[in-house]
């Protein structure tokens, strides 16, 4: 029971014993009271009766006829005269009950009433013996309605002190409102702090938890920034802030096997052909300066576009990872002129060329085969008067984007009609080899092929119809987890992160699902969280209203907005796999991982590993002490 309610279980028995207690000494009182003008009106009544009587002679028929009127007015309950014997000589008694006064409450409070008594005289001798008592069926109903009245005062003063009592609590526990709401919110891992309130017990739990909230955000800021300083040194280029070559090329390979919109995309690579003549021309200073000019202005390009990354390949090559970007020349010629200005800039560029080279790559892939292509590219652009060569043998081009588009457009709507979209199902495992939940991305069946994510997505988010397809794989996971009874991971793209229209519509379809939903996960990536940071958490709160749980996917690439994480209740973090790759020789993607493991532990929150290849990674995993693992490596034991 609440304490609301308590509290008014307390207010009704305490008004319930007090009007009880006033009933019975308002009743009691009421009742000696009558008793004693009763037993005062007898006395007189039969004192005057009897002078009465006396003067009259005595005579026994006027006695008779004088006592028989007396009664018949109804006002005596009893008249009885006695002879000196003590022979009754007339009697009269009315055995009628109270009108109005109901049985019980007569029998609960009997009015005991002593009756008057007074001689009769005839001359100098007693005729008798007269005994009176008044009729109580008045002093009932006296007492019954004097009853009435206080319980309706009482029901009076009970309702006004109920409508009193109930603003008075609201006020009074609408702190506690505010504490109870906290600690809900730091039992769902959202870490939150709360003005304090003025009653002192409130005061010091909301006191106590606010300590814990602060404690946890320190904790996330300063972690945070280790984690930042560490990311930066072993795997950022000084130079020029991009990614190492090394770090760079395991991005590539991490996305080539994954499945999702990523895995489709352009890799562009600007080289800077006399770096080495730049540098004994106008100094190391000036070229270093150059260089980070060049960084930061493609840091920027990479910062505008969720997913994509940067790296610098050598001291002379710039690269560029951009997921779902298909126009391959447009991409290449953005860094390509980011460079160009930069030279500009420190007035060299017309001691220099740069020539270019873009390709095409999908999921599935092999990054040797991707960075030859990339190289024989180059070499052609070395020669080319524009210095720009787009490779796209991998995937030959239709006749022009338009056509393309209007191509996927058909393939896409026509999916959408026919149902033609499935999920596909790869476990996530914890350290036991057991079910955490399935990962499950969609799939595009068609002609008695069944398309990877990789393929079919870019250019669904090129059409906008992203938010169309997340509304039916949601259909799909429902139907799934009804069917197989078993927890489905599925992906929501950014469209559906930013829409308030999708959550809306996901909060009414899943109050119709209450015995799926709780099996559901949603997968946000990392990019799309951290960029639209107010959108997720507005989504999360909505999703976990309704118990679905929610994770971040390719976690590892923006963990300087991870101290932002504190108050959305995540319910697992899913490291990158380019994290992953050969960890059992990789000491500083080591230390990251353990971090990540400890801080998720700390705030509740499941670690798993993406992308594990084989049973190396998988050990080193379970030494760094992550939760679950997904990918290739991994099989369900139970």
């Amino acid at each position: 029971m609440s304490l609301y309610k308590q509290l008014w279980a307390a207010v009704l028995l305490l008004l319930t014993v007090v009007f009880s207690i006033s009933f019975v000494v308002t009743t009691l009182s009421a009742r000696a009271y009558l008793e004693q003008q009763l037993s005062l009106k007898n006395a007189d009544n039969a004192a005057a009766l009897a002078l009465s009587l006396t003067q009259q002679g005595a005579d026994s028929v006027l006695l008779e006829l004088t006592l028989a009127a007396q009664f018949d007015t109804g006002h005596y309950e009893l008249i009885k005269l006695t002879d000196p014997r003590g022979s009754i000589a007339i009697h009269r008694q009315d055995e009628q009950a109270p009108s109005s006064a109901p049985a019980w409450f007569v029998t609960l409070f009997p009015i005991d009433v002593q009756p008057g008594i007074a001689t009769i005289q005839a001359g100098w001798q007693q005729a008798g013996t007269l005994t009176v008592r008044s009729h109580s069926r008045f002093a009932y109903e006296e007492l019954w309605r004097n009853t009435l009245l206080l319980a309706l005062v009482f029901l009076a003063a009970g309702v006004f002190a109920g409508v009193a009592g109930s603003l008075l609590l609201k006020r009074i526990l609408l702190p506690l409102a505010d504490v109870v709401n906290q600690a809900q919110a730091i039992g769902e891992r959202r870490f939150i702090t709360m003005e304090e309130p003025r009653t002192r017990e409130f005061r010091q739990v909301a006191g106590a938890m606010n300590a814990l909230s602060t404690r946890i955000q320190g904790m996330l800021a300063q972690e945070t920034r280790r984690l930042e300083k560490l990311q930066r040194a072993i795997r950022i280029d000084p130079a020029t802030g991009l990614l190492r070559r090394e770090a760079f090329l395991v991005g590539i390979d991490a996305i080539l096997l994954g499945d999702d919109a990523n895995a489709s995309g352009t890799l562009s690579v600007v080289r800077v052909e006399t770096l080495v003549d730049l540098n004994n021309r106008y100094g190391r200073e000036a070229v270093d300066t150059f260089l980070q000019s060049a960084g930061d202005a493609i840091n920027r390009l990479v910062e505008q576009n969720v997913g994509w990354t940067a790296g610098r390949m050598n001291g002379s090559e710039f690269a560029l990872l951009a997921p779902r970007e298909l126009e391959a020349e447009d991409t290449a010629r953005l860094v390509q002129d980011l460079v160009v200005n930069a030279l500009q800039e420190h007035g060299m560029s017309g001691d220099t060329q740069l020539p270019t080279a873009a390709v095409l790559y999908h999921h599935g892939d092999i990054p040797s085969e991707l960075l030859m292509k990339v190289d024989g590219a180059l070499t052609a652009a070395a020669i080319e008067p524009a210095g720009l060569v787009v490779d796209l043998a991998i995937e030959p081009p239709m006749q022009s984007v338009r056509q393309q588009m209007e191509h996927w457009r058909a393939v896409v709507e026509r999916a959408l009609r026919e149902d033609s979209f499935s999920l596909a199902t790869y476990p996530v495992v914890d350290p036991a080899g057991e079910l955490i939940h399935f990962e499950s991305p969609v799939r595009l069946d068609r002609q008695e092929e069944s398309w990877s994510a990789g393929q079919f997505l870019p250019w669904i988010h090129r059409l906008q119809l992203a938010g169309d397809l997340d509304r039916k794989v949601v259909e799909l996971a429902l139907a799934e987890i009804a069917e197989r009874n078993v927890p489905l991971a599925i992906n929501l793209s950014v469209a559906s992160v930013w829409d308030e229209s999708f959550s809306h519509w996901i909060d009414e379809r899943m109050r119709n699902a209450q015995h799926t939903r709780s099996r559901l996960w949603v997968d946000i990536p990392e990019s799309v969280a951290m960029r639209h940071m107010d959108n997720f958490r507005y989504l999360c709160a909505r999703l976990k209203q309704l118990d679905v749980r929610v994770s971040i996917k390719h976690m590892g690439h923006h963990l300087t907005a991870l101290g932002q994480l504190h108050d959305i209740g995540l319910d697992a973090m899913k490291v990158d796999a380019a994290f992953v790759r050969e960890l059992q020789n990789s000491p500083g993607n080591q230390t990251l991982i353990r971090t990540l493991c400890t801080l998720g532990h700390t705030i509740g929150v499941l670690v798993i590993a993406e992308g594990v290849r084989d049973d190396r990674e998988l050990a080193a995993l379970k030494e760094l002490g992550v939760d679950g693992a997904t990918g290739p490596g991994v099989r369900l034991y139970a």
